[in-house]
C-alpha cells in the first residue's frame, strides 16, 4: 500500500492535496510510468470519476480472482489452468520460460502444443536471486511425473539467462531427456549492418545447411 501522510509538507513539483499526490506515487511505482505520466493518469482519473470507479472494481476483481497455476505457474483464473488442463497438449514437451508473459507469443502464434513450467525469474546471485529462490525442485518433479522426453529452455539471451540454463541442465542430465535452446540470431527483416556483435556471433555459431 501506498503510503498516506496526510501532515506532510509538500516540496516543489508535489501537489497541495495529500490525497492527489498519494495517487500519483502510487502509480509512479508502476513499471513504465515516471512523475509525469502518473500525474496525467490521475488527474485523468480524477476528471473521469466513472474510469476511476471502473478501474478500482477491476483491480479488485483481478485481486480476487487471479492466480498461478500450481502445475505450470501460468496467470489463470481456473486452477490448474485451461493449458495443463487441456488432454490434447504434449505433457512430454515441456517449454520452461522465465515469466508468465513469456507464454503469450507462443499461445498467439499457435504453433506449439505441449506444456509449460513458469521459473518466476532467473538465476542472479547480483541481484540476490539463487537457485533456492526459484522452483527448480518442482521442474525436476515435473520432469519425472509426466515423462519429459525434450525440455525446451525458453530464457533471456542474457548473461543470467545463460547461467539459468546452465544449471538446468545440470538439473535434468540424469533423466536422459532431449534438452533444446531456442535459437537466437537476427530477426526476420533485420539489416545486418545494424546487427551488434553478439547477436551476429550467436547467429553465425547456430548456422545451419542451406
Amino acid at each position: 500500500m501506498c503510503a498516506r501522510d496526510a501532515n506532510s509538507r509538500f516540496s516543489g513539483g508535489e501537489f497541495q492535496s495529500p490525497a492527489l499526490e498519494r495517487l500519483v506515487r502510487c502509480f509512479g511505482r508502476l513499471p513504465g510510468l515516471g512523475r509525469k505520466s502518473a500525474t496525467r493518469v490521475a488527474l485523468h482519473l480524477i476528471a473521469d470519476p466513472q474510469t476511476g470507479a471502473d478501474l478500482v472494481d477491476a483491480v479488485r476483481e483481478a485481486a480476487d480472482r487471479v492466480r498461478h497455476c500450481s502445475r505450470c505457474g501460468a496467470i489463470t483464473e481456473a486452477d490448474p489452468c485451461a493449458i495443463c488442463s487441456e488432454p490434447r497438449r504434449d505433457a512430454t514437451l515441456l517449454c520452461v520460460v522465465a515469466s508468465p508473459i513469456d507464454i503469450l507469443p507462443f499461445e498467439k502464434a499457435g504453433f506449439y502444443r505441449g506444456r509449460y513450467f513458469v521459473l518466476g525469474g532467473l538465476l542472479s546471485p547480483l541481484d540476490g536471486v539463487r537457485a533456492d529462490d526459484l522452483p527448480f525442485a518442482r521442474l525436476a518433479t515435473r520432469v519425472e511425473q509426466d515423462e519429459v522426453t525434450e525440455l525446451i529452455l525458453a530464457l533471456d539471451a542474457s548473461v543470467e539467462g545463460e547461467t539459468t540454463a546452465l544449471y538446468i541442465q545440470r538439473l535434468v542430465e540424469r533423466h536422459g531427456l532431449r534438452l533444446t535452446r531456442l535459437a537466437t540470431g537476427i530477426p526476420v527483416g533485420g539489416a545486418l549492418a545494424y546487427t551488434d556483435e553478439a547477436t551476429l556471433q550467436r547467429a553465425f555459431e547456430y548456422r545451419r545447411q542451406y
